[in-house]
């Protein structure tokens, strides 16, 4: 049996609709006959002839000729007639009817299947009023008329309308007028409702599997919950079972997934993934969340398989959060967090700290007076990594906020006294085993507000911004390192309050930060046609605070970044992002995009992605992708990722589809480097039978994302993208 609970693509190909030129039918209880003429006969039997058109509860009969029974209200016709409800229409040779008990018998007849604009022949057909049909020596496609690309030809064909089903026994499915499957029985959905049964197969075969086969199979256990039985066969590594739950209530929802491989014939070890997700509320001001991911070893995805984020992940976290959020008054966060380690390069040192726990108050007065607020920050937090530093952290941060924002200015401000103690365990020998530090933040910020409507008739909106911090400076050597790092230098930092993350070390500061954006708003649509930003930030005096590892910024102005968004027609698309130095003179960081995306016509559409990214000292890569017709039903689809930083091709593929209205048949090839940094390279096949099921795999998944206007990627952006996902 076959199911699938997200339909395939469904078909595009004219169907035969005989009723086309009738009115529609109304949903009326009362029996309408109408006919030329009208002879009794013998027996109570009346013959209607000439443009005979019988209607009854959405149900419609036409015909040439009509023997009609007033008795039991039973129609009987030897000749060409045409049948039709909301979801079924039939033209037969002949048929009798018991419009009381709503029950007929088509014979030698064509049918069309409405909802799945699909179609077939039967030398007999049975409806039922309870919504069923029964077809005897029956055949079904989604192909047009005279192009039966693919067929299914069964024995017995059951429709089931209330199930949402169809049951075929004794079926064969031919393609190209080949026959290429036979199954004795098996089930297949009818509509687009979650229903029991055989998820399409994937089928490929890659350096590090050989030949894998997939075939979920899909329980629909519940309207709220479900799941999905994979079966998995890797002709290199042998069997593997996965399965998935996902469940939903009124205040919850989650899913619980895991693999399972009893003997990897290569690796020579047992093998598994569990992955589990919950979010939810215990009651209207308590939420809690939980993500727990574990994989038996650290090549599991480079080896088997699996997402893009799985495979460009460095750590598995673990851990869960409950929230307590009482009505614009204070919120306390609960977390406890862990990781596990999955990349082959990670050593103990690169860890991160468990959080075991960590609990975060925050709070801010209801009210204002005088446009004043005050507000508290705390954070205790336990941290636990083997052969470290450990210890808690408590944090104490009260503040006073003060902000006005009016049409065509705002301002604020803000005063923070921060104050921080450790308790420490396994310290270095002179260090300190419970370090402080009490440090004042003030920050000051306005900006104003200007609009025009420019020549062409659009919104222009300009809005400079002005962002003063100060904090002193702090000797910070003595304090442990749990959670501080460096963020990427973005639109964003420029205006963080410290250029750390974490709590560990808190940056001294005395700058200024100056801003200026700008849109370009089309009144009639609100589109967007143009975003930009630039800012840099302007010390007076040289930070001192550093971290291992990381250079101190210098005196003077920062870095410049600058990002522009463009709308340059509805199917182009620009986007730029820059990191420009004064200091060393020379661009730090730059990603230049262009996008064309044609609305899809028919069959297909053409796509085009273009980026360049360049980090100094870290990474420049290109990537180009398109997707576009190319002859006739024939598209292409290829990407190439190429690291001019390594001077290597990173990943690759070339994809090939031939598509009709009902069917369409997709190969790629693809070679990329895995996260142990060696090449693997598979092939992968999908054929796709249009409103009946997809065998395979495709190549949409590794294509950019299809937004036009998504936001550009930056330098975290995932370079070595995984096998086909599950």
């Amino acid at each position: 049996m076959l199911a699938q609970y997200s339909r395939s693509a469904p078909a595009s190909c004219p169907q035969v609709d005989y009723s086309r030129e009738l009115p529609p039918i109304a949903p009326d209880s009362r029996l309408v006959l109408n006919a030329d003429h009208v002879e009794l006969k013998q027996s109570g039997i009346s013959r209607l002839t000439g443009s005979v058109l019988i209607s009854q509860n959405a149900r419609e009969f036409s015909a040439q000729q009509v023997d009609y029974s007033d008795v039991d209200q039973h129609l009987r016709v030897d000749s060409e007639s045409l049948f039709r409800d909301p979801s079924l229409i039939v033209k037969s040779e002949s048929l009798d009817y018991d419009l009381v008990s709503q029950q007929g018998v088509f014979n030698q007849a064509s049918y069309t299947l409405i909802p799945l604009a699909g179609r077939g022949h039967s030398d007999r057909i049975e409806v039922a009023q309870e919504g069923w049909a029964t077809l005897q020596q029956a055949s079904y496609t989604t192909c047009a008329p005279d192009a039966e690309s693919w067929l299914l030809k069964a024995g017995t064909l059951r429709l089931d309308q209330d199930t949402g089903m169809g049951y075929a026994h004794n079926a064969v499915l031919w393609f190209q007028h080949v026959p290429v499957l036979y199954l004795p029985y098996f089930q297949f959905p009818i509509d687009d409702e979650r229903h029991y049964g055989f998820l399409p197969p994937i089928v490929g075969r890659s350096d590090n599997t050989g030949f894998d086969l997939r075939a979920p199979i899909y329980l629909n256990l519940a309207p709220n919950y479900d799941a999905t039985l994979i079966p998995r066969f890797m002709s290199s590594r042998g069997p593997q079972l996965g399965g998935r739950v996902r469940y939903l209530t009124e205040d919850s929802q989650g899913t619980l997934y895991g693999e399972y491989m009893s003997y990897d014939e290569e690796a020579k070890i047992s093998r598994s993934y569990l992955n589990f997700s919950h979010e939810g509320l215990l009651n209207q001001r308590l939420g809690v969340e939980a993500q727990y991911a574990q994989v038996s070893d650290r090549n599991y995805f480079n080896d088997l398989g699996g997402s893009v984020d799985l495979t460009s992940t460095s750590f598995l976290s673990q851990g869960a959060k409950m929230t307590y959020a009482a009505p614009t008054s204070y919120t306390i966060t609960a977390l406890v967090q862990g990781y596990q380690p999955v990349a082959t390069s990670i050593t103990t040192d690169d860890n991160p700290y468990q959080r075991l726990p960590q609990i975060d108050l925050n709070a801010l007065s209801r009210n204002s007076y005088m446009d004043t607020k005050i507000g508290f920050q705390g954070q205790f937090t336990n941290f636990a990594r083997s052969d470290s530093v450990e210890g808690q952290r408590l944090i104490a941060q009260p503040y006073v906020r003060w902000e006005q924002d009016q049409s065509a200015w705002y301002s604020a401000a803000q005063t923070d006294l921060s104050y921080t103690y450790y308790n420490l365990t396994d310290t270095a020998e002179g260090q300190p085993s419970q370090p402080q530090r009490t440090l004042p933040v003030t920050s000051l910020e306005g900006g104003l507000h200007f609009e025009r409507m420019t020549d062409a008739g659009k919104l222009q909106t300009l809005e400079p911004k002005l962002f003063y911090l100060y904090v002193p400076y702090h000797a910070q050597d003595e304090l442990p390192l749990f959670d501080s790092g460096q963020p990427d230098f973005d639109l964003p930092e420029l205006f963080a309050r410290n250029r750390y993350t974490g709590q560990d070390r808190i940056g001294d500061a005395n700058q200024l930060t100056s801003a200026v954006s700008t849109r370009v708003i089309e009144p009639d649509g609100g589109l967007v046609r143009l975003t930009a930003s630039l800012g840099e930030i302007y010390r007076f005096t040289a930070p001192r605070v550093d971290l291992p590892g990381f250079s101190t910024p210098s005196a003077g102005s920062s870095d410049y970044i600058g990002q522009v968004e463009y709308q340059l027609t509805q199917r182009w698309a620009a986007a730029a992002l820059l990191e420009w130095s004064s200091t060393f003179d020379r661009i730090q960081r730059s990603e230049l995009d262009l996008r064309y995306r044609e609305p899809e016509n028919g069959l297909y559409g053409r796509r085009l992605d273009i980026a360049y990214r360049y980090v100094d000292g870290i990474l420049e890569q290109t990537d180009v992708a398109f997707s576009t017709p190319i002859v006739d039903r024939w598209r292409a689809a290829a990407r190439v990722r190429y690291s001019l930083y390594n001077d290597q091709i990173q990943d690759s593929f070339l994809g090939l589809e031939y598509q009709t209205c009902c069917w369409a048949l997709r190969g790629t090839y693809r070679r990329y480097v895995g996260t142990n940094g060696t090449f693997n390279s598979g092939v992968y096949f999908q054929l796709d039978l249009k409103g009946f099921s997809k065998l395979g795999t495709g190549f949409d998944y590794l294509l950019p994302a299809t937004d036009p206007n998504a936001p550009i990627r930056g330098r975290n952006a995932p370079t070595n993208p995984a096998p086909p996902p599950e």
